[in-house]
């Protein structure tokens, strides 16, 4: 597998995406419909966080020695290992909605193949892209996640219930598995490409940027998790108006990641966009208390652009270090996964405590300004990886 090629072998490209996107529909197949589930199965607002933060708490521990252990073994047999977990998880939550600790354990397995996806995607992808076509790559890289969340919430709006969405997500391993069976050439052994770095060590970028992605995780995971409960809980808006909202900033999230992939490999510059991005984002959750209507709708569109502009800006950030390999992205997922676990489970605890949800929108709005200001800290190390070489 080797980046270094003159032609971009777009099947091998979809499948990568595919592949991650399937994690993300594992992950967000609940928050369409978590307003009906608790009606079902009244759970606690803390446990309910929980059936996404544990998928985010096993990535955390699992994401950097998958990463470590994909640099040696071949990526097929990781694909099938992760859709025989996964199978687990979604007949354990099935099985036993009612509890919340059974329902824990079974989100906690399909955030095994959910870490283990995360990372084989982009890795499929990058090797099947040529240079000229790398920024658009990583553009649909990046929109993995509002692909997954996307084809849930258009399911939800359908009339697909919870027990739908989980049988949807079974019967979509037969494709997934069918195209990695036709490309299962491309799902060897990793090797590195030409001019990589073969050193052990992790630059101190991938590390910085992981702390970014932690905090943007936090902000971002948060206000999706919650969304469709405050637009019916505070807002009262019907459960279809509240589903058909949460989509609206994740079809701008999925458009700016490509776009801006794309921008990135034509000159946009990446530190600019995603302190930019970070900001904008900052500004609507503290504006967001007080808008509904029209204001409400151009609020969420201008967080898909953040939210979209963003995870392109980190899916990129190896590329700038020379490090674009599973192990890189290993690390970066450490720190995603750290922000998605803490995000949901935070939001629930400061909307229930004193502050309400206008307090807890101008916490987060302070995590996701830290995070713009951290992302000054990079600043010297892609100077100088910029002056050494061009993407």
């Amino acid at each position: 597998m080797n980046v270094n090629r003159e032609q971009t072998f777009w099947p091998v490209v979809l499948l990568g995406v595919g592949v991650s996107a399937f994690g993300a529909f594992l992950q967000f197949k609940l928050p369409p419909v978590l307003p009906a589930f608790l009606n079902d199965y009244p759970h606690s607002a803390d446990v309910a966080a929980g059936f996404m933060s544990v998928l985010a708490a096993v990535g955390l521990l699992a994401s950097a020695p998958i990463g470590r252990l994909l640099e040696r073994h071949a990526l097929l047999w990781a694909l099938l290992v992760g859709l025989g977990i996964a199978t687990l998880g979604i007949a354990l939550g099935l099985a036993a909605p009612q509890s919340g600790l059974l329902m824990l354990v079974a989100r906690g397995l399909e955030g095994f193949t959910f870490a283990i996806f995360a990372l084989i995607g982009p890795v499929i992808a990058n090797a099947a892209a040529a240079r000229r076509d790398l920024g658009l790559v990583t553009g649909l890289i990046a929109a993995w996640i509002p692909i997954g969340q996307l084809l849930a919430g258009l399911l939800a709006l359908a009339g697909a219930d919870w027990r739908a969405l989980w049988i949807i997500n079974l019967g979509l391993m037969v494709p997934l598995l069918g195209l990695a069976l036709l490309q299962r050439r491309w799902l060897g052994p990793i090797k590195r490409p030409i001019g990589a770095m073969h050193g052990t060590k992790t630059d101190l970028g991938l590390v910085i940027g992981a702390g970014i992605f932690l905090l943007w995780s936090l902000q971002f995971f948060a206000f999706m998790t919650w969304l469709t409960k405050y637009l019916t809980g505070e807002l009262h808006l019907s459960a279809r108006l509240a589903i058909m909202a949460y989509l609206l900033p994740v079809v701008v999230v999925m458009l700016f990641n490509i776009v801006t992939g794309w921008w990135l490999a034509r000159g946009l510059k990446l530190l600019p966009a995603l302190v930019g991005a970070l900001l904008l984002q900052a500004i609507v959750w503290l504006s967001a208390p007080w808008l509904d209507g029209i204001p409400g709708i151009l609020m969420l569109i201008a967080f898909g652009i953040g939210a979209g502009v963003a995870p392109a800006c980190f899916f990129h950030l190896p590329h700038h270090l020379g490090q674009a390999g599973p192990k890189a992205y290993g690390v970066l997922m450490t720190g995603r996964n750290s922000g998605v676990f803490l995000g949901p489970i935070l939001m629930a605890w400061l909307f229930q405590g004193s502050f309400g949800w206008a307090g807890a929108a101008f916490v987060v709005a302070g995590i996701t300004t830290l995070a713009a200001l951290l992302a000054l800290f990079l600043a010297p190390r892609l100077r100088r990886r910029d002056q050494g070489t061009s993407l």
